[in-house]
């Protein structure tokens, strides 16, 4: 079993569903590495990327925080309008207005500021997307002619071993069942920063016991270039 778990906007730690976990019965990772020590030139524009992304992700995670937060706040307006309803009493009812109450003078209060920070993440879109774009799709070049072998190598490598990868989406808790046939091999997985939209959390880890939690004490961080 494997379960996978990334911070929320709240930064507490939440199981992610509906994400593919795939077992290999090899390194991935040893394979890219060897293909890119053969590249005629370095991965490029990290550097400017990285900048990009730094100045992206402050208007991105205001806006999203707040988006967030008043939507956690909907959930429980309809949670406890629903209690109200099936309140037997008129005291327990409105005990439970007086709450609803509450949260939509806290929703109200909210607004400006949402949409305050939805114009500066607009102006952030229009300002660095563009340029954004066109140094990913100098990399995604980059990616298709240095990778290019990936295939083959695996192919290779599975026929060797007589085993091919497996895959399956994580439930609703973040957990999947994979029934490996053998020792040796590795789960390998990328999940959504929901803090960051150009960065990732990776999993390329090695297969020892009956149950295995990927959180981010065991992830690495990682831009998507």
């Amino acid at each position: 079993m494997v379960q996978v778990q990334v911070p929320d906007l709240s930064g507490r730690e939440t199981p992610l569903p509906g994400v593919i976990i795939t077992a290999l019965p090899f390194d991935r990772d040893s394979i890219l590495s060897l293909l890119e020590t053969r590249a005629s030139r370095p991965r490029p524009h990290t550097r400017a990327l990285d900048s990009l992304f730094q100045a992206f992700r402050g208007p991105f995670l205001a806006f999203a925080q707040v988006a967030w937060e008043m939507d956690q706040l909907r959930r429980k307006r309809d949670t406890l309008a629903a209690e109200q309803q099936g309140a037997s009493s008129p005291a327990a009812r409105g005990e439970l207005g007086a709450r609803l109450a509450a949260i939509e003078d806290s929703l109200r209060s909210l607004e400006p500021g949402l949409a305050a920070r939805r114009r500066s993440l607009g102006a952030a879109r229009d300002s660095l997307l563009p340029r954004m774009d066109r140094l990913r799709a100098d990399v995604e070049e980059w990616e298709r002619s240095t990778f290019a072998g990936y295939d083959s190598v695996v192919r290779m490598v599975t026929r060797s071993r007589f085993s091919e990868g497996l895959a399956d989406t994580t439930d609703a808790r973040g957990w999947v069942r994979l029934v490996l046939p053998s020792a040796g091999w590795r789960v390998f997985i990328r999940a959504p920063d929901l803090e960051d939209p150009n960065a990732q959390w990776y999993w390329n880890l090695p297969v020892t016991g009956d149950t295995l939690r990927l959180t981010p004490a065991n992830a690495r961080h990682l831009p998507r270039y």
